[in-house]
């Protein structure tokens, strides 16, 4: 699923190819991805728009209009690709924005977890639910004491609470994995256990390695469209996320997967020792 490192490569990689073009056509081909308005609607009011700059929040994508916004959440599998005109059609491809220079912005999403929504200028946005979510990782107020503000009553584990996106936003399975790897933090850890001093060493890794993430996701507008919108989409830097069986980085211990409030999570049961239990 992509998370915040991901969407951010979609914004750097994708928006400056379309900021200043014309939509002139749309087509939808599954009405279901359009979260708001209508499908009908949808597909009039964003003809004729022109776009302005763009924007992320989270995992989810901004595109600024002339006049309103397109709201993009990428969900398991979604993709946003700019492809010049004539271009081999691909399987998926539910949203079709036709520029006014003959190239076309597909929304490709095979298993259609995602959606996009058109929020007008003068329209309240109660549909995405980007107004909901908690702060950016590279926001100064997200220190040690919002975290554990937010979080240090809860009996939840930190690796459950790390995904909840009204705290901090843009962090998913992948990236609460390689936080709480880099932190020595075991995911299974309840957050009323943690000192402060993790709580400290949490606020200072989680930015670290969502830039960390955003450096390694670097890709050219060219690759990214020879990847079709899924070349970002590379593991191998990552330190715990999908290395079940693997030693350690660290310390040569085999690495392990245990599932949490349904997530699969990898780690260290040596480095990343497991909460005592009291009596």
């Amino acid at each position: 699923m992509p998370e915040l490192p991901e969407i951010e490569t979609v914004r750097r990689v994708v928006c400056p190819q379309i900021t200043g073009a014309k939509i002139v056509s749309v087509a939808v081909g599954r009405e279901k991805i359009v979260g708001h308005p209508s499908a009908e609607d949808f597909i009039r009011k964003l003809e004729g728009r022109t776009v302005v700059s763009d924007d992320r929040k989270g995992k989810a994508l901004v595109i600024i209009l002339d006049r309103g916004r397109l709201i993009i959440r990428f969900g398991m599998t979604g993709q946003l690709i700019v492809v010049p005109e004539g271009y081999p059609p691909e399987k998926h491809t539910h949203v079709t924005l036709r520029l006014e220079d003959g190239r076309e912005v597909w929304y490709i999403d095979p298993r259609m977890f995602g959606k996009v929504w058109y929020i007008d200028e003068d329209e309240e946005d109660t549909y995405s639910g980007i107004g909901h979510l908690g702060l950016e990782p590279d926001n100064p107020e997200m220190d040690w004491r919002f975290l554990k503000g937010k979080l240090g009553k809860r009996s939840l584990t930190i690796k459950e609470a790390l995904l909840d996106q009204s705290v901090v936003a843009g962090i998913g399975n992948i990236w609460s994995d390689e936080i709480l790897f880099r932190c020595k933090v075991c995911p299974e850890t309840p957050c009323s256990s943690l000192s402060d001093a993790k709580w400290k060493l949490l606020a200072k890794t989680i930015p670290e390695v969502m830039e960390f993430g955003i450096e390694k996701n670097a890709i050219t507008p060219a690759e990214y469209l020879e990847g079709k919108g899924r070349k970002y989409y590379d593991i191998y830097y990552l330190e715990a996320y999908g290395h079940e069986g693997d030693p350690c980085p660290r310390c040569g211990k085999e690495m392990v997967r245990t599932v949490i409030g349904g997530r699969s999570s990898y780690w260290c049961p040596r480095c990343q020792r497991k909460p005592r239990c009291r009596d």
